[in-house]
């Protein structure tokens, strides 16, 4: 059965935002970056909801600050960096381990369908205030 999603201003400024962040974001950083004032933390959160039920975003969750954060999903996919300090978020739009994955496949004969990788760490910013 095939669902088609209405098409709401919500919805589309909620999209517009993640695709321009650059980085992958929470429900309250959507918020915040809605400079038409419009939006609701229950509007963000349903539409979210409905875009990761269609396949539009990704979710990943931090294990620092539990936030699921959310990006739009591209074609190739990659991960995420984040501060352990401040919490800065950076997408990088590629796999660091591709090459462990198909040793896995090889080694495990399991064929791996998605991955879900936030990496921690202290951004430069932050290594500076040292």
């Amino acid at each position: 059965m095939i669902v088609f999603m209405k098409h709401t201003k919500s919805r589309k400024a909620i999209l517009d935002i993640l695709d321009n962040a650059g980085h992958p974001m929470n429900a309250m950083d959507i918020l915040k970056a809605d400079s038409s004032g419009t939006l609701t933390l229950s509007t963000i959160y349903r539409a979210l909801g409905a875009f990761e039920q269609e396949g539009l975003v990704n979710k990943d969750v931090s294990s620092h600050t539990r936030d699921a954060l959310y990006s739009i999903k591209e074609d190739e996919h990659g991960h995420v960096l984040e501060c352990v300090k401040c919490h800065k978020k950076v997408h990088l739009n590629y796999c660091p381990f591709d090459e462990v994955n198909k040793e896995i496949e090889e080694k495990t004969g399991f064929e791996l369908e998605d991955e879900n990788h936030i990496l921690y760490g202290v951004c430069a910013d932050c290594r500076e205030k040292k």
